[in-house]
Order: structure tokens, then C-alpha cells, then sequence
């Protein structure tokens, strides 16, 4: 009975999207979720893709979708899209069918220790009943259920885990609903920032302030009131563009506006900073507020946890920056401070010297990037893989582009499987930028049936890990070619054509922009553009 009315929970709770793993002990799940969602279920084989695939989809509609897998290790290979919802805050509702607790440890089949099994990488974990034949363990189980929905989207969104363990027979008819199920309403009351609040007083008297953003999802309402803030002339702004607030952003290049060399004058140094979102990509960003003494830093966090990526924190409030930012006055537009004076003329200066250079050098991954940033439409909704493909797009200007990227825990392991996902709640191309491993390590991306044909992969292939070209360590150890480089023998071509897609390559700056000029024009089909670069570092 619970398994019925677990899916039905979840439609009336908002939840409109499933990911199926294909497996026998998930069967009674599989068949409710199906009789309830219907064509709105997608059935994916490799568990690990399948993940990501739902952390994307999870990206666009802000709500929980749903991970469906069989016992045994098939769990398992959830673990690093589980790892990266609840990293980065992106709601996601894991469902594993389980055998009974008496049969684990005795030499069944696909039966491993379940509870607990992604630690502390999930906001929670539960245990359904294994029966629902009386009042109390169905009032339970559904408890736990509308528990563990709000969950996901409480505070800091995330990942939360229901293990459900299930006896044979398997495939017997499903009972009809429970005549009442309990659907249980949770409403958030809104934050409103005190005038005489510390931040408010410390607002009022800087006379400079820097605001930085880390990663955060598409906003419309906070981009607004960003651009309405960016107009106080004591207000830089640094925003990177994964955090979705760059076209706002005084500084939106970071890494290469920052000097950690440098030491900076005192009208270059913020009295009041002001940090929210997830990760900074730009090491220069962290290493600058590392050294900033005597400044005022506050954190708007989402939940309990202090959060001090700078170690200069001293005062932080609970709450989404939203309603913060709008609480604060912005003083009228008139000259502008020696702060804002100060970075205006760096940032100016580096785009003169940065300009000048990507003139100069050959063809090269920089200059890819380049290319790839000037020709991507203004408004493209953009996927960007972790390593060189997201540093190197952030060094250029990125228009009104909207940008996603797993930076939760940055790994390389699911980039296409996460813009997969995503591109299926789109109508939009999703133009992904992934390099070479990531394209192989998650080239299972490509085997799914209902692979969105929206999705345009732009895979740049230095033939390796080009980024550990530039960090010292690595390049200077005997064995960077042949242990850390990561060369590889993959054809893309051949790889890519396996799997049914469209396939382009280039391999000079000349075919490149002919091609980024003519790129994906096919929209019935998705499609591989790959460019071919020197493995050099550059």
C-alpha cells in the first residue's frame, strides 16, 4: 500500500519528473511511478549517468526529481550526482529498493548494506516499513515521505535518500489508493532585513563595498535588484559567470583582474564585503579576501552551517540573498568613489593587456575559448564542464548567456549527463563545453533513448589533461606524461557516431569559426562539435 501512495505523495507534493534505473527489486516502484507520471518517466541504464541526468533536470524546475534504482551496487553508482546536489544545493530525491534486513550479509543476490549508504553526502536518509498492513506503519510511511520531500527544498536544497525494502512476489497487482492520504503543506515565512540591523548600519556609513557571488541558479528578481545596487557608486560587484549575475558585475573575470602578487593600496580594499552563493571558481578571489584585514565580512548562508571559504568571516545571516540585498538602500548615483574608481581602471587595463594577448598567441585551448565566447548566441543557455572549459569561458565577456556547471564538488565524472538532463526541460539549445575527459569518462551520456536533441556538445581535445600543463607541481614530476597528463587513444568520431549523433570537427582557428558561424544548425538531432587543440597548456 505505501508503495502506491509514495508515488502518489510526491505528484500532489509538485514533483513532475522521474529517472528510472532499470532493474526486478525496484519493480513495484517502477510500476507505481509509471501508473502516476507516465510519459514524464525516463529510463536510464547506467546508474551514474542516470543521476546526473536527474541533478539537471533538478537544475531547471528547482524542484526534487526522482531516482528510482534497484538493490545492490546499482545504489552505488549514485553516489557522485548524489555527492554533487548536496554540494552544490540541488534538490534531489533518491529512491532504492532494497532486499529484506534479514537477507543482507547472507549470500543473496544484490544485497549490500543500504541504510546510511551515502553518509554524510545526503541532507537525510530514511527507511520506509517494509509492511503497511495497519494504520500506524501507513501514517509512517507516509510521514516520512512528505518529510523527506521538504527536504530536499528546505534551507540549503540538497539531496535527501529513501531506502525501501521490498519482499517477493514482486509483480503482483498494486492495491488502489488509500482513501485518505495526508499531503502536509509547509510554508516558509519571508526574511525582512531590520533598518537597525548590523548589516543595514555597516551599509550605510562604508564608503567601500565589495559584493561576491558564488554559483547560484538563474534569477531573474536578484539579478534585478543586483543591476539596481551595482548603480551605488561605493559597490563593486564581483561575479563570476556560473553565478548567473555576471551582466551585473563590476568584475566578471576575476581570475585574471585579481593580482595575488600585487599589494594592493588601502583605496583598493573594501571596509564591508558581503558573500553569498556556492563556490568561486577564481583562486585569486579567495587568495585577495584571504588577506583583507580590518574589513567586515558577512556571510548570507542558507542554513545553520558557517560557511567561511575567505577565513575572514564575522557576522552572518541566515537567510537568501534576495531578500537581503533588497532591504538595502543604494545611495543616489553621484561621483564615484576612489574604490570603485580604483577597480574600474584595473578591470580596463586588464581587458586592454588580455586583449592584446589572445591576439598574439596561435591556436591554442585559450584562443578556442575565445572564439567559442564570442560566437555562442548573447542569450544561450550554456553547460559548462569543469577544469580548463569553465576557468577559461569566465576570462571572457559571456553576454546575457545563462550558465550551469557542477561545481558542487567539480568533478569531470557526469558534465554530460547533468546537460542531458537540463536540455530535456528546455526548449532552448544547451551548448555543453566539456573537454576530452570529460567527454570519455561520461560518454554513457550519449546511450540513453530519449536523449534531448536540443543538446549541442562543443568538446574541445588537447589530447589529455591540458590544465596540469599550468599548475607547477604536476608538470615538473617524471611522471606527468604518462600517469597525470591522461592521454588517451579515444576516435571522438567513431565514438560519437556509435551512438547515433551528428558529428563535426575542426582542427584550426580558420575551421573553427566557420564552423561556430554554421554550428548546429540541424535541430532535429543532437550533435558533437569537436576541436582539436595542442597539448600545451596554453
Amino acid at each position: 500500500q505505501h508503495i502506491t501512495d509514495l508515488a502518489e505523495i510526491l505528484y500532489l507534493q509538485g514533483v513532475r519528473d522521474v529517472v528510472i534505473s532499470p532493474g526486478s527489486r525496484n519493480a513495484p516502484l517502477i510500476r507505481a511511478f509509471y501508473k502516476r507520471f507516465g510519459k514524464n518517466c525516463t529510463s536510464i541504464i547506467d546508474e551514474r549517468s542516470a543521476a546526473y541526468f536527474a541533478l539537471g533536470q533538478s537544475l531547471v524546475s528547482q524542484k526534487p526529481t526522482v531516482l528510482i534504482s534497484t538493490s545492490g551496487t546499482a545504489a552505488l553508482n549514485y553516489a557522485p550526482a548524489v555527492a554533487e546536489a548536496f554540494f552544490q544545493g540541488v534538490p534531489l530525491l533518491i529512491i532504492t529498493a532494497d532486499r529484506p534486513p534479514e537477507w543482507i550479509g547472507q549470500q543473496n543476490n544484490q544485497a549490500i548494506w543500504q541504510n546510511n549508504i551515502f553518509g554524510k553526502n545526503v541532507k537525510a536518509e530514511y527507511t520506509l516499513p517494509i509492511e503497511s498492513t495497519d494504520n500506524d506503519s501507513l501514517w509512517f510511511a507516509h510521514r516520512i515521505i512528505n518529510e523527506a520531500f521538504h527536504l530536499t527544498i528546505s534551507d540549503k536544497p540538497g539531496s535527501v535518500h529513501i531506502n525501501v525494502p521490498l519482499r517477493e512476489p514482486l509483480y503482483e497487482k498494486l492495491p488502489e489508493l488509500t482513501s485518505e492520504i495526508n499531503i502536509v503543506r509547509k510554508e516558509e515565512p519571508e526574511f525582512i532585513l531590520k533598518e537597525n540591523s548590523q548589516l543595514v548600519s555597516k551599509w550605510k556609513a562604508a564608503k567601500s563595498i565589495m559584493i561576491v557571488s558564488g554559483q547560484l541558479s538563474p534569477n531573474s528578481d536578484l539579478l534585478q535588484i543586483v543591476k539596481n545596487i551595482s548603480n551605488d557608486n561605493r559597490v563593486v560587484i564581483v561575479a563570476e559567470p556560473t553565478s548567473n549575475l555576471h551582466v551585473a558585475a563590476s568584475v566578471c573575470s576575476p581570475e585574471i583582474v585579481l593580482n595575488s602578487k600585487t599589494e594592493y593600496p588601502d583605496i583598493a580594499i573594501p571596509e564591508l564585503v558581503i558573500y553569498f552563493g556556492g563556490q568561486v571558481i577564481s583562486q585569486k578571489t579567495k587568495l585577495f579576501l584571504n588577506k583583507i584585514k580590518g574589513a567586515t565580512f558577512f556571510a548570507i548562508l542558507p542554513d545553520e552551517q558557517l560557511i567561511d571559504t575567505f577565513q575572514n568571516v564575522n557576522s552572518i545571516i541566515k537567510a537568501d540573498p534576495l531578500s537581503v540585498l533588497k532591504s538595502l538602500p543604494v545611495k543616489p548615483a553621484d561621483a564615484k568613489s576612489a574604490f570603485k574608481i580604483f577597480w574600474n581602471r584595473e578591470i580596463k587595463n586588464v581587458e586592454t593587456v588580455k586583449e592584446k594577448y589572445t591576439n598574439q598567441i596561435g591556436f591554442s585551448d585559450l584562443q578556442t575559448y575565445k572564439i567559442i565566447s564570442e560566437s555562442l548566441p548573447e542569450d544561450a543557455v550554456v553547460f559548462a564542464g569543469n577544469s580548463n572549459a569553465v576557468r577559461y569561458l569566465s576570462y571572457f565577456n559571456q553576454k546575457n548567456r545563462v550558465f550551469y556547471s557542477n561545481r558542487g564538488t567539480s568533478g569531470i565524472d557526469g558534465c554530460l549527463s547533468t546537460a542531458a538532463g537540463l536540455a530535456s526541460k528546455l526548449a532552448v539549445p544547451v551548448y555543453t563545453v566539456v573537454g576530452d575527459l570529460s567527454f570519455g569518462y561520461d560518454s554513457n551520456a550519449l546511450w540513453n533513448r530519449e536523449l534531448p536533441k536540443n543538446l549541442k556538445i562543443i568538446l574541445v581535445n588537447n589530447n589529455g589533461g591540458g590544465i596540469f600543463h599550468l599548475l607547477k607541481g604536476p608538470s615538473e614530476t617524471d611522471a606527468f606524461m604518462p600517469l597525470i597528463n591522461a592521454h588517451h587513444p579515444i576516435d571522438f568520431k567513431k565514438l560519437t557516431e556509435a551512438f547515433g549523433l551528428n558529428y563535426h570537427l575542426c582542427a584550426t582557428e580558420t575551421s573553427l569559426q566557420n564552423n561556430l558561424e554554421n554550428l548546429f544548425i540541424e535541430k532535429d538531432k543532437a550533435e558533437v562539435l569537436e576541436i582539436q587543440t595542442p597539448n600545451n597548456g596554453e
